[in-house]
């Protein structure tokens, strides 16, 4: 009898302890305070004031640890969020350290306002070409019964960078406000599309020969992961 209880005794401690342990990972999609606030002159190298009134990201085939995240289907990110960006969803992940997360931004829409002196411009822009974002530069470390932050990080400075080659591009705005053709204080899709690049450098990216074409490829920029964590892009349909 006493063996017996041994062994059960011995086998309900081997069960206990030889599973692998499970937490919670948690998503969260930031835009940093240059989409909460506003990206100020001293950051923009031709003197413009860019505020974004509307910053709406679509998000899909959120993964962590092999795991599918159910998110929403957009996040506005101009809310603010005191710097810890917007909770999207939760999962609970075997414990260790994940180097496998991926996601999809699927949509983009902005609306805001430029600033330089007297002169304002306005925009109200949608990008609709999805990218996709894997191998990710970063590692999610999840203990057993513990809870960690994977952050969708996006980079709206990107959006109006001035090279696809430079290690460290300008970031201009006076060529999106030149493209306001009817001078009407709006800078819209049509206007863009007739504006060519100029002088901004698309490294070797092809087809990029209009400034509607260069906003949408700068879009595929944006998203990063845990700050300045950088992803393999693909575009999807």
């Amino acid at each position: 009898m006493r063996v017996s209880l041994l062994v059960l005794l011995w086998t309900a401690l081997a069960a206990g302890c030889g599973g692998e342990g499970e937490g919670t990972v948690t998503v969260t999609a930031y835009g940093e305070s240059f989409i909460e606030e506003g990206i100020p002159t001293s950051a923009v190298d031709d003197g413009w004031a860019i505020d974004f009134s509307r910053f709406q990201v679509g998000l899909r085939d959120v993964k962590v640890a092999g795991a599918d995240i159910a998110v929403p289907a957009s996040v506005e990110l101009t809310k603010p969020s005191s710097g810890k960006g917007h909770s999207l969803g939760t999962a609970q992940v075997p414990e260790g350290d994940h180097s496998d997360a991926g996601f999809t931004i699927a949509r983009v829409e902005v609306n805001g306002t430029a600033t330089k002196g007297t002169v304002t411009k306005t925009f109200a822009w949608v990008f609709e070409q999805p990218t996709v974002y894997s191998r990710c530069e970063t590692t999610t470390k999840v203990t057993a019964d513990g809870s960690a932050t994977f952050q969708i990080t996006v980079h709206a400075d990107h959006l109006f960078y001035d090279s696809m080659a430079a290690a460290e591009p300008k970031l201009l705005f006076q060529a999106v406000a030149d493209a306001d053709a009817d001078s009407d204080g709006e800078v819209t899709q049509a206007e863009l599309t007739a504006q060519g690049i100029g002088a901004y450098d698309p490294g070797s990216e092809g087809g990029i020969d209009d400034l509607w074409s260069w906003l949408t490829a700068q879009t595929r920029t944006l998203g990063h992961v845990d700050g300045e964590g950088h992803c393999h892009t693909d575009s999807s349909s």
